[in-house]
């Protein structure tokens, strides 16, 4: 959580701010003070792959060397001024790794990184991809999640805002399923107001990510419903089976309304994950990559 802590993309996050503003795009890290023991130091990980590391914080610099993904560095100094690049704003960072020092630009630095469960050599680094205005002028930022083992990547996976912001990603393990490796979740927040909102879900396995499903929840003056997953390792049930519980609220009017329980629909549909998409069980109907998982009424 240091990171997470640490990085002005979740501090913003967490203030509620609007997505649009200006500290959202705004990548920030603390740096160490030269007198701190070896054993208090922070480390940071590279996000990016084949990175510069060069002798001032510029692009025209001189290059140092060539830093590999997940490179693990120190960062000791912040430069005077900022660089955007892809929409994406930050500073550069004066780090060493091993015997090397020089400089790199934070948007190149991981904002959160963790590791696979079931493969200890795997690593996974999350970040800022990019932020740009489209035709509407609306500002759609798109977030990376990769994966490396050894210094050398193996996959990547661009993530869109959808309706909400993502805020804190976590890997769950196989969670009971025997043809996933490790299934990751993103926390979603509400754009406005920062609340979360719902979550998206990543599955990884053979050495590379599948995004499976959004559930956001969805409510209105007299309307409610929140939908989440029910994996094999909460239930004790057979490896390949997953739930979803859907929760619906009609007809709320006052918090009387909402309690009472002639006005909650409880829903549970059954799901099969056979490696590579979800499908239900009765109807085997595929749910398809970036949906946002709903039932109709």
């Amino acid at each position: 959580m240091k990171n997470l802590k640490k990085s002005a993309l979740f501090l913003c996050l967490f203030a509620f701010v609007n997505m649009f503003a200006q500290c959202v795009e705004q990548v920030e890290f603390e740096v160490m003070d030269k007198d701190i023991p070896a054993e208090e130091l922070t480390y940071e990980y590279l996000l990016a792959h084949k990175v510069f590391l060069r002798e001032k914080p510029s692009v025209r610099s001189k290059k140092v060397t060539l830093l590999d993904i997940g490179t693990k560095m120190v960062l000791w100094e912040k430069s005077m001024y900022s660089k955007e690049i892809d929409g994406i704003n930050s500073h550069w960072y004066r780090v060493t790794t091993g015997n090397e020092t020089g400089w790199v630009w934070g948007g190149m630095i991981a904002q959160k990184s963790f590791g696979s469960i079931a493969d200890n050599q795997v690593k996974f680094v999350y970040g800022y991809e990019s932020s740009a205005k489209n035709e509407a002028g609306v500002t759609e930022t798109k977030y990376q999640l990769r994966a490396f083992k050894n210094g050398q990547q193996l996959d990547k996976m661009v993530l869109d805002s959808l309706a909400a912001i993502p805020v804190h990603i976590e890997n769950h393990g196989s969670l009971g399923l025997f043809n996933v490796e490790d299934v990751i979740t993103v926390d979603l927040a509400d754009a406005d107001t920062g609340y979360q909102v719902g979550k998206s879900y990543v599955f990884w396995n053979n050495g590379r990510f599948l995004k499976v499903a959004s559930l956001i929840d969805y409510a209105d003056t007299n309307y409610l419903k929140t939908e989440s997953f029910v994996f094999p390792s909460d239930m004790q049930g057979v490896k390949s089976t997953i739930l979803l519980k859907t929760t619906i609220t009609k007809n709320i009017k006052t918090l009387d309304d909402a309690l009472a329980q002639n006005n909650v629909e409880f829903i549970t549909t059954s799901y099969v994950w056979n490696g590579s998409k979800l499908t239900k069980k009765e109807e085997v109907s595929e749910i398809k990559d970036d949906a946002v998982v709903s039932i109709d009424f």
